[in-house]
């Protein structure tokens, strides 16, 4: 039997080439870039006036790729990874099968499906009761069986992107194909229905798409003509880019504390801090945890300043029943591709009701001009593709799933973790929440706040202890990361003589686990074991 490439697990949509014509189209499958098989037979079914089923069998090495090459046809698959519900629709698509699944078709009137096999007609490979089918199922013995790994050869990989982008590749291949045959690569009709679905998903009336998230937070501050002379409040914990963005409008970045068990800004420091100059607030939705927003925009209105938030780790987060980004006065979003919602290369977003902000923002990413050649205030070139804001639009209905995923996730974490002394997990950020309220039940964020754990942080004792288990957890194939080994204002880039003890402590005692929907919930249970054989034995 033809060697097949073990990712090809279930059946697998792909989008073929096509060429319209004035009396029809010309599709193409190119053998070996959409299915990793020699043809051996190929043959049709046909319905006429009436609708046709067919199918009921399953295949032991059987491997199909199926095209609907006139009107459309409905099929069902169910196996190894489950069932899977397709329709293909006059040869734009087909189907890559690998063998182990049960399929039902049908046929509209009038419909023809094409079918391509890796092995000629063959009753012995055939499976036509449904009982053995499940038995055989069962007892994975239908297809060749991924091989077997033992607890220690596991790898998790800190993200798994890849394996987004493999579930979703027949549609990101299809998207780009037409946003390329469209040929408005620059502010084309899918920049518009992006920021008008973003928009609309973010509770605020404009979206404005931006090169990326640092762009996104500098212009925001730029629009609100907040410059030289002008200070900025921001939390000393987070990515540089919040205090860069200060920086590049002009302004002096102010930092301040993050809270003792959350990463969120100290927001009992933040009126301290304000002086005649300060001018805004950037509280940051940091890994994906919903900031205690009420408060800051009390101080806020008190001092009539400007709030922006950085919800570049928070998309779909929400506060009190609130989404992020519908909190302040606007809000910037990064699409980096590890993001919750991610492009395939750079790109950012700010979101508001505010029309005079979104027109000037609109002005100020594109030459500072509203129409070609004429230039009304000073600009930049910061403009989302169409290619990335077509396919943040493909991705974005699968968003609330995969955050409802990263929140399954993290459940696996807090119920294997909490009980293990030298692990510290998050507490809400919310003011009133009582610090000495034990872990597991603080674990209820529903009551304030649903985070979106852009990022799952555990807190060792000292900086030693968490090296040595992000060495363990290397040794034994778990990725990891650190956010963030240098606070903003030890940075060279600033290199403050101010200390901010909290941030500080943070960045020396945190560690950052595998967290990404396309996990299973095997692995994150893996990796919460292998923390605790760390522990056991240290």
């Amino acid at each position: 039997m033809t060697h097949f490439p073990e990712d090809v697990r279930k059946p697998k949509l792909v989008c073929l080439q096509s060429v319209s014509r004035p009396q029809g189209a010309l599709g193409v499958a190119e053998i070996s870039q959409h299915f990793p098989f020699p043809v051996k037979r190929h043959y049709f079914i046909t319905s006429q006036d009436q609708k046709v089923a067919g199918g009921a069998h399953s295949h032991k090495q059987l491997w199909q790729f199926m095209t609907c090459v006139m009107g459309q046809c409905s099929i069902r698959f169910e196996g190894p990874e489950g069932l899977f519900d397709i329709s293909l629709e006059d040869s734009k698509q087909g189907i890559l099968v690998p063998p182990g699944y049960w399929r039902d078709f049908s046929l509209e009137p009038h419909s023809c499906l094409s079918v391509l096999a890796s092995e000629v007609y063959q009753e012995s490979d055939y499976i036509r009761d449904y009982d053995q089918f499940k038995q055989g199922l069962a007892g994975s013995n239908l297809i060749d069986p991924e091989p077997a790994r033992t607890e220690q050869s596991i790898s998790v990989p800190f993200v798994a992107i890849n394996r987004m982008h493999q579930d979703l590749h027949a549609q990101i291949l299809s998207t780009t194909g037409q946003e390329i045959n469209d040929n408005r690569l620059i502010d084309g009709p899918s920049v518009h229905e992006f920021e008008a679905a973003f928009a609309a998903y973010c509770g605020c009336d404009y979206a404005i798409g931006v090169g990326n998230g640092l762009d996104a937070l500098e212009l925001c501050l730029k629009a609100q003509q907040i410059g030289p002379g002008d200070e900025v409040i921001v939390p000393a914990n987070s990515f540089i880019a919040t205090a860069l963005a200060v920086s590049a409008a002009g302004a002096r970045p102010v930092f301040v504390d993050c809270l003792r068990d959350n990463p969120s800004i100290d927001i009992n420091q933040i009126e301290a801090a304000i002086s005649p100059r300060t001018r805004a607030i950037i509280p940051v939705h940091l890994y994906g945890l919903p900031v205690d927003m009420d408060p800051i925009m009390c101080v806020a209105q008190q001092h009539d300043l400007f709030v922006l938030e950085d919800a570049a780790q928070a998309h779909g987060a929400t506060y009190k029943e609130r989404i992020v980004g519908s909190l302040g006065h606007a809000a910037a979003f990064s699409f980096y591709p590890t993001k919750n919602l991610g492009a395939l290369g750079d790109g950012g977003c700010i979101v508001t009701s505010d029309r005079r902000l979104a027109e000037k923002l609109r002005m100020i990413r594109n030459y500072g001009s509203r129409r070609k050649y004429e230039h009304e205030i000073m600009g930049v070139n910061s403009r989302l593709d169409s290619i990335q804001a077509a396919l943040l639009q493909l991705k974005l209905p699968h968003l609330d799933k995969w955050n409802q995923r990263r929140r399954a996730l993290a459940e696996i974490y807090y119920h294997k973790l909490t009980d293990i002394d030298g692990v510290k997990l998050l507490a809400p950020p919310i003011s009133d929440h009582d610090h000495d309220t034990n872990r597991k039940e603080a674990y209820d964020w529903s009551k304030q706040s649903q985070p979106v754990w852009h990022v799952f942080p555990i807190y060792l004792e000292n900086e030693a202890r968490r090296d040595a288990l992000r060495e363990y957890l290397t040794q034994h194939q778990v990725g990891s990361n650190i956010h963030y080994p240098i606070p903003i204002h030890q940075s060279g880039a600033y290199n403050s003589n101010q200390r901010f003890a909290m941030s500080e402590i943070q960045a020396k005692t945190e560690l950052s686990l595998p967290m990404d929907p396309y996990l299973s919930s095997d692995e994150i249970a893996h990796v919460a074991a292998i923390i605790r054989d760390f522990f056991s034995m240290n």
